[in-house]
């Protein structure tokens, strides 16, 4: 058992390459030919094989109602419905199956059956994958070279009694090769990775049995993130590829439900690094310019300590690809801009020298993990930049044509073809190849990076194919260790202010993303357009609305999503802005900036924005899912528009009075979601709520719970909250703010207290 595949291959730079077989990249196409109804038009795409082997593959069909003459149907016949082959069942669950002979690749098919209104050729339910053929879009498989070896995982733990003290154990089959040949137990591999770093698997840590079967045990592992590597070998003398377990060693295990997520554009927050410093773009606005934040800058932030005062537990990252030379025309179609924000890729597996280069973000995920934090990519799958390395070599790939929101080119009707800009192609995802390159550049920054996932840019813009073929993709390769990689979306939808169920299409759009073989999670723009502004920068509506909503919001989403809830993002003017501008009296009687360059928000006239703000994060840093906390509102800081949302992040040093009072409580808010359990993964109760006062419980399980009183009003607000029966809390419980002040005690199945003017509770055992 050693590591002789030359250290990993320098180490997860050479992991990353194996992503193009995992995800199906070696492909040859097979024979074009007609095809069959409703399935689309000739053979293209992946369908072919790396070896002459075909291998089996079975397909699973779960229709949930009653069909008869199920079939499949594929590209590997041309869709010839005389020679689908038949699928067996049902079995006593409903199911129909059908195991197939196919070449490695990933193969379309559409499943067929007789019903009352005749033939269907439709979708598999129970398939992840897509692909197009003959632009109308299929359910695919994907199927593994079975010449090779591989390794099934049985089972993976991990413990941490004590620093120091982690431990990792795993248990994997050996799979045969498609000639049966058994394992060549003295050949297989593995190594530890952690930090870049690999260390090759030997004695009892990596023992191979006469069968094949493998075990795995780590002991005395410092707190972490680690991935084992392993590689069989058959007797045949075939190498299998390499099997990933990525895992962590911490105090408390992590879940992505609950975890407060600090989003950071990095050109705007920080300069650790001035020697990559651009320098002015010729042309370009100086707001809308690069202005010297790093990767280096995030890093010592981090080392710092500053975003565990926050207590944030995963860090959005916007995109680090690099990014166009020049400036370019903005939308106003009058000043000139350059892609400092990153959402105009130029390369495919390159990240920007402007932000560090490779090392600055490899120093910075070192970091974030020995912090406990989880660094999320801005992933761009809807377009590239025009000086793409991609589009200038498969231009088939991508779409030109009519620019969103102008004439004959809405941004719904044309939302998969328009273009963000006239420089920036579309990417055409019915592609097969063009979707199997994105697919593969993601697995790539994963893998090479040690990132903990994605942010999905522009979700509603990309077909499903997109979004499903990444999914799988990112499942199967990184989460066979138990380790979870989120997958979270931004499919921007509004508000529509009228009773229910009018919003019901907002909500539907955004939860058709959602799922065990789509996203994790997405943003909440329901909620963000009806309550967060509304309710508390505006004062439109009540605590009594931003009640009702977000439980109405929550019953929408499909279980186990992780939605994220937020006050203001790089996409929104400043929430104290908004507050400051909200023409709600004489005194404030300015319109929101809505002008990007002329009119633009200036620091609040007065305190109140800053206590709407207050009161505003004592509501979002407790609510359910994975809050977002952008950069700089930490503080309260002001903005309009983009790019005026967007100014350089500050110091506490450079802080007023009222901003640091502000910092100070969100700091209290940040940890006390950090360290109290049920204010991450509890169920939402309504405790109280009128037009200005809100408390509502998080509740684990009784009496595991936690109690967040907040108000509006300016004036002492006194509370008797009932908590016996709804939280558990019996008489003589003693209560702790975690906010600050006196304990309380429990009285009577009741807990009293007086909330101060504009203020917020936490309660908690």
């Amino acid at each position: 058992m050693h590591l002789s595949f030359t250290t990993l291959r320098a180490t997860l730079a050479t992991l990353a390459t194996l992503a193009f077989v995992l995800a199906g990249a070696c492909s040859a196409e097979p024979a074009s030919s007609s095809s069959g109804a409703g399935s689309g038009g000739a053979s293209s795409g992946q369908g072919g094989g790396v070896t002459d082997a075909l291998c089996e593959t079975t397909i699973t069909f779960e229709p949930g109602y009653t069909v008869s003459s199920v079939r499949v149907a594929g590209e590997w016949h041309g869709f010839d419905l005389a020679t689908a082959s038949a699928m067996i069942g049902p079995s006593a669950g409903g199911a129909y199956t059908a195991t197939l002979t196919l070449p490695p690749g990933l193969h379309a098919y559409k499943v067929v059956y007789e019903d009352a209104n005749g033939t269907q050729w439709v979708l598999n339910p129970s398939e992840g994958r897509r692909k197009y053929v003959g632009g109308v879009e299929n359910s695919a498989v994907k199927v593994r070279d079975c010449a090779k070896p591989t390794l099934a995982v049985e089972k993976t733990a991990t413990a941490r009694p004590s620093p120091g003290k982690g431990s990792f154990t795993a248990s994997l089959m050996y799979v045969k090769p498609r000639d049966g040949a058994g394992p060549d137990a003295a050949g297989f591999e593995g190594a530890l990775v952690k930090d870049g770093s690999a260390k090759p698997l030997t004695g009892t840590e990596l023992t191979v049995a006469a069968d094949g079967k493998v075990s795995v045990a780590l002991a005395g592992l410092a707190d972490g993130k680690y991935r084992v590597v392993l590689r069989p070998r058959a007797a045949n003398g075939a190498s299998g590829e390499d099997v990933p377990l990525v895992f962590w060693i911490e105090a408390e295990p992590f879940t992505w439900d609950g975890a407060l997520v600090y989003m950071v554009m990095t050109d705007r927050y920080r300069n650790g690094d001035a020697s990559n410093d651009p320098g002015k773009t010729a042309g370009s606005d100086p707001r809308g310019d690069w202005m010297g934040g790093d990767l280096e800058g995030l890093r010592e932030s981090i080392a710092e300590g500053k975003l565990d005062q926050l207590g944030v537990r995963a860090i959005w990252l916007t995109p680090f690809q690099t990014n166009p030379t020049k400036a370019y025309l903005a939308s106003d179609g009058v000043h000139q801009v350059t892609g400092y924000h990153g959402y105009w890729p130029t390369k495919g597996r390159e990240v920007d020298p402007r932000l560090g280069g490779e090392a600055a973000l490899r120093a910075l995920v070192k970091e974030a993990h020995a912090h406990g934090i989880r660094i999320l990519q801005d992933y761009v799958v809807n377009h590239v930049h025009e000086d793409h390395e991609y589009f200038k070599q498969h231009p088939e790939w991508f779409r030109t044509g009519c620019v969103c929101g102008t004439a004959g080119c809405d941004w719904t009707e044309k939302a998969l073809e328009c273009l963000f800009a006239s420089y920036l192609p579309d990417i055409n995802h019915s592609v097969p190849e063009a979707n199997a390159r994105f697919v593969d550049d993601a697995v790539y920054w994963l893998d090479a990076f040690d990132l903990d996932g994605l942010r999905v840019d522009a979700v509603k813009h990309v077909e499903e194919v997109a979004t499903r073929n990444l999914a799988a993709e990112v499942r199967e390769r990184f989460e066979l260790g138990g380790t979870k990689y989120f997958l979270m979306g931004e499919t921007a939808m509004g508000w529509s202010d009228c009773a229910d169920p009018c919003n019901d299409g907002n909500y539907g759009t955004i939860a058709k993303y959602l799922g065990p073989s789509q996203l994790d999670g997405q943003f909440d723009f329901v909620l963000y357009h009806g309550v967060s502004y509304r309710t508390f920068a505006h004062g439109d509506n009540g605590m009594l609305h931003a009640d009702y909503w977000l439980k109405h919001g929550l019953a929408k989403w499909p279980k186990g999503s992780v939605m994220t809830p937020y006050i203001g993002s790089h996409d929104t003017p400043r929430f104290v802005s908004i507050a400051d501008y909200r023409g709600q009296d004489p005194a404030h009687d300015r319109s929101v900036p809505g002008n990007q360059w002329d009119n633009t928000a200036g620091a609040p006239s007065d305190g109140d924005a800053m206590r709407r703000m207050r009161v505003a994060m004592a509501w979002l840093l407790n609510l359910p899912g994975a809050p977002l906390l952008y950069y700089g509102d930490e503080y309260g800081q002001w903005g309009g528009a983009d790019p005026n949302n967007r100014a350089m992040w500050r110091s506490d040093d450079a802080l007023s009075q009222d901003e640091a009072t502000t910092l100070a409580l969100v700091r209290k808010l940040g940890q006390a979601r950090r360290d109290i359990p049920a204010l991450r993964t509890g169920s939402y109760i309504t405790l109280y709520a009128d037009e200005d006062t809100l408390v509502f419980g998080r509740k684990r399980g009784f009496g595991d719970a936690a109690l967040v009183a907040l108000t509006r009003a300016q004036t002492p607000v006194p509370l008797a909250i009932e908590v016996a029966a709804t939280l558990g809390w019996s008489d003589g419980s003693s209560l702790v703010n975690a906010l600050g002040g006196a304990s309380l005690k429990v009285t009577g199945g009741k807990v009293s207290f007086t909330l101060p003017g504009s203020g917020a509770a936490v309660l908690h055992p």
